[in-house]
Protein backbone atom coordinates (compact mmCIF):
# COMPACT_ATOMS: atom_id res chain seq x y z
CA UNK A 1 0.00 0.00 0.00
CA UNK A 2 1.47 3.39 -1.19
CA UNK A 3 1.51 6.30 1.11
CA UNK A 4 -0.50 8.27 -0.29
CA UNK A 5 -3.63 5.95 -0.32
CA UNK A 6 -2.48 5.53 4.07
CA UNK A 7 -3.32 9.53 3.71
CA UNK A 8 -6.56 8.92 1.91
CA UNK A 9 -7.93 6.01 4.75
CA UNK A 10 -6.94 8.56 7.77
CA UNK A 11 -8.76 11.35 5.98
CA UNK A 12 -11.57 9.39 5.26
CA UNK A 13 -11.86 7.76 9.15
CA UNK A 14 -10.24 10.94 10.76
CA UNK A 15 -13.56 10.55 13.23
CA UNK A 16 -12.14 7.48 14.36
CA UNK A 17 -8.35 8.85 14.56
CA UNK A 18 -9.33 11.60 16.53
CA UNK A 19 -11.84 9.47 18.51
CA UNK A 20 -9.37 7.14 19.62
CA UNK A 21 -6.70 9.36 20.57
CA UNK A 22 -8.60 11.63 22.02
CA UNK A 23 -10.15 9.08 24.45
CA UNK A 24 -6.20 7.42 24.92
CA UNK A 25 -5.53 10.94 26.09
CA UNK A 26 -8.65 11.79 28.38
CA UNK A 27 -7.75 8.86 30.44
CA UNK A 28 -4.00 9.20 30.29
CA UNK A 29 -4.79 12.31 32.38
CA UNK A 30 -7.02 11.12 34.60
CA UNK A 31 -4.55 8.12 35.74
CA UNK A 32 -2.25 11.77 35.96
CA UNK A 33 -4.51 13.27 38.00
CA UNK A 34 -5.79 10.69 40.82
CA UNK A 35 -2.45 8.63 40.73
CA UNK A 36 -1.21 9.20 44.86
CA UNK A 37 2.14 10.94 45.81
CA UNK A 38 5.16 8.82 46.03
CA UNK A 39 7.89 9.23 47.82
CA UNK A 40 11.48 7.75 47.22
CA UNK A 41 14.09 7.19 50.44
CA UNK A 42 17.47 7.03 49.93
CA UNK A 43 19.89 6.36 52.65
CA UNK A 44 23.45 3.84 52.88
CA UNK A 45 24.42 1.63 55.53
CA UNK A 46 27.68 1.74 56.60
CA UNK A 47 29.70 -1.51 57.81
CA UNK A 48 31.87 -0.17 60.97
CA UNK A 49 33.99 -2.13 63.23
CA UNK A 50 32.66 -2.18 66.85
CA UNK A 51 35.80 -4.10 67.96
CA UNK A 52 39.48 -4.11 65.97
CA UNK A 53 41.54 -7.66 66.37
CA UNK A 54 43.55 -7.59 68.96
CA UNK A 55 47.07 -7.92 67.06
CA UNK A 56 50.69 -6.56 66.49
CA UNK A 57 50.29 -7.62 62.74
CA UNK A 58 48.13 -4.08 61.47
CA UNK A 59 48.70 -4.33 58.10
CA UNK A 60 46.70 -8.01 57.66
CA UNK A 61 44.31 -6.89 60.49
CA UNK A 62 43.36 -4.30 58.29
CA UNK A 63 43.12 -6.45 55.10
CA UNK A 64 41.25 -8.56 56.64
CA UNK A 65 38.92 -6.18 57.74
CA UNK A 66 38.16 -4.66 54.64
CA UNK A 67 37.69 -8.29 52.92
CA UNK A 68 35.61 -9.06 55.75
CA UNK A 69 32.83 -5.93 54.71
CA UNK A 70 33.22 -6.58 51.50
CA UNK A 71 31.78 -10.35 52.12
CA UNK A 72 29.17 -8.74 54.65
CA UNK A 73 28.11 -5.87 52.23
CA UNK A 74 27.40 -9.05 49.55
CA UNK A 75 25.27 -10.72 52.83
CA UNK A 76 23.10 -8.04 53.48
CA UNK A 77 22.36 -6.98 49.85
CA UNK A 78 21.24 -10.71 49.40
CA UNK A 79 19.42 -10.71 52.88
CA UNK A 80 17.43 -7.15 51.51
CA UNK A 81 16.01 -8.83 48.54
CA UNK A 82 14.91 -11.88 50.80
CA UNK A 83 10.53 -11.87 51.01
CA UNK A 84 10.94 -13.33 54.70
CA UNK A 85 13.59 -10.72 56.01
CA UNK A 86 11.44 -7.70 54.37
CA UNK A 87 8.20 -9.04 55.99
CA UNK A 88 10.57 -9.02 59.37
CA UNK A 89 11.93 -5.91 58.64
CA UNK A 90 8.00 -4.06 58.13
CA UNK A 91 7.10 -6.07 60.91
CA UNK A 92 9.79 -4.26 63.48
CA UNK A 93 8.90 -0.73 61.87
CA UNK A 94 4.99 -1.54 62.45
CA UNK A 95 4.53 -1.17 58.82
CA UNK A 96 1.16 -2.54 57.46
CA UNK A 97 2.51 -5.02 54.49
CA UNK A 98 -0.77 -7.44 54.50
CA UNK A 99 -1.73 -5.87 51.02
CA UNK A 100 1.97 -6.56 49.68
CA UNK A 101 2.73 -9.53 47.22
CA UNK A 102 5.60 -11.97 47.45
CA UNK A 103 7.32 -10.48 44.53
CA UNK A 104 6.34 -6.56 45.89
CA UNK A 105 8.20 -7.79 49.06
CA UNK A 106 11.03 -9.26 47.13
CA UNK A 107 11.61 -5.68 45.41
CA UNK A 108 10.61 -3.99 48.38
CA UNK A 109 14.04 -2.53 48.63
CA UNK A 110 16.65 -1.82 45.94
CA UNK A 111 20.51 -2.02 47.84
CA UNK A 112 23.24 -1.67 45.72
CA UNK A 113 27.03 -2.21 46.78
CA UNK A 114 28.51 1.74 46.71
CA UNK A 115 31.66 0.63 48.15
CA UNK A 116 33.31 -1.97 49.82
CA UNK A 117 32.20 -1.10 53.15
CA UNK A 118 28.89 0.76 51.71
CA UNK A 119 25.72 0.30 50.66
CA UNK A 120 22.89 1.98 48.91
CA UNK A 121 19.34 1.81 49.74
CA UNK A 122 16.46 2.71 47.56
CA UNK A 123 12.35 2.32 48.39
CA UNK A 124 9.42 4.22 47.87
CA UNK A 125 6.42 5.16 50.14
CA UNK A 126 3.19 7.00 50.01
CA UNK A 127 3.23 7.85 53.24
CA UNK A 128 7.22 9.10 54.57
CA UNK A 129 5.92 9.62 57.93
CA UNK A 130 7.26 5.68 57.84
CA UNK A 131 10.90 6.32 56.55
CA UNK A 132 12.64 6.69 59.85
CA UNK A 133 10.99 3.76 60.87
CA UNK A 134 11.26 1.58 58.22
CA UNK A 135 15.24 2.36 58.38
CA UNK A 136 15.64 1.52 62.12
CA UNK A 137 13.66 -1.90 61.69
CA UNK A 138 15.77 -2.77 58.95
CA UNK A 139 18.87 -2.00 60.99
CA UNK A 140 17.90 -3.90 63.79
CA UNK A 141 16.64 -6.86 61.64
CA UNK A 142 20.11 -6.89 59.99
CA UNK A 143 22.00 -6.48 62.96
CA UNK A 144 20.68 -8.86 64.64
CA UNK A 145 20.61 -11.53 62.08
CA UNK A 146 24.83 -10.59 61.32
CA UNK A 147 24.94 -11.64 65.00
CA UNK A 148 23.85 -14.75 64.55
CA UNK A 149 25.82 -15.62 61.10
CA UNK A 150 29.03 -14.41 62.28
CA UNK A 151 29.88 -15.48 65.81
CA UNK A 152 33.89 -13.85 66.05
CA UNK A 153 36.18 -14.85 68.78
CA UNK A 154 36.53 -12.93 71.81
CA UNK A 155 39.68 -11.54 70.19
CA UNK A 156 38.38 -11.19 66.79
CA UNK A 157 37.15 -8.02 64.71
CA UNK A 158 33.61 -7.14 65.62
CA UNK A 159 31.64 -5.41 63.04
CA UNK A 160 27.78 -3.25 63.20
CA UNK A 161 25.57 -2.04 60.46
CA UNK A 162 24.90 1.76 60.82
CA UNK A 163 22.56 4.00 58.84
CA UNK A 164 22.47 7.27 56.99
CA UNK A 165 19.57 9.36 58.03
CA UNK A 166 16.68 8.34 55.37
CA UNK A 167 16.68 11.07 52.78
CA UNK A 168 13.16 11.93 51.46
CA UNK A 169 12.12 13.12 48.23
CA UNK A 170 8.94 13.63 46.37
CA UNK A 171 9.21 11.61 42.90
CA UNK A 172 7.52 13.96 39.90
CA UNK A 173 5.73 12.41 37.70
CA UNK A 174 7.04 13.16 34.07
CA UNK A 175 3.56 14.18 32.76
CA UNK A 176 4.59 15.89 29.40
CA UNK A 177 6.72 12.74 28.69
CA UNK A 178 3.71 10.52 29.62
CA UNK A 179 1.22 12.26 27.38
CA UNK A 180 3.76 12.66 24.53
CA UNK A 181 3.83 8.64 24.37
CA UNK A 182 0.30 8.03 25.13
CA UNK A 183 -0.34 10.89 21.90
CA UNK A 184 2.28 8.70 19.91
CA UNK A 185 0.65 5.08 20.12
CA UNK A 186 -2.66 5.76 20.40
CA UNK A 187 -1.89 7.88 17.00
CA UNK A 188 -0.44 4.77 15.78
CA UNK A 189 -2.91 2.32 16.84
CA UNK A 190 -5.90 3.92 15.76
CA UNK A 191 -4.53 4.25 12.04
CA UNK A 192 -4.13 0.69 12.26
CA UNK A 193 -7.60 0.29 13.32
CA UNK A 194 -8.40 2.76 10.37
CA UNK A 195 -6.79 0.52 7.58
CA UNK A 196 -7.81 -2.37 9.52
CA UNK A 197 -11.25 -1.19 8.84
CA UNK A 198 -10.95 -0.11 5.33
CA UNK A 199 -9.61 -3.60 4.77
CA UNK A 200 -12.46 -4.92 5.90
CA UNK A 201 -14.73 -3.69 4.04
CA UNK A 202 -13.28 -3.91 0.14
Amino acid sequence: MELKEVFKIIQKEWKLVCGIVFVSLILAVLVLVTQKEKYEINFSLLIAQSQTQKTEEFKYDTYYALEAKDKIGDYVVAFLKSPENVSAILEKAQFKYSELKVYDLRTFFKPYKASAQSIGVIFYLKDPEFAKNITNGLLEVVNSNLEKTYIPKEDDTRFEIKSTNPLVSLQKTRTTLTIVIVLVVSSLFSILIALFKNYLSL
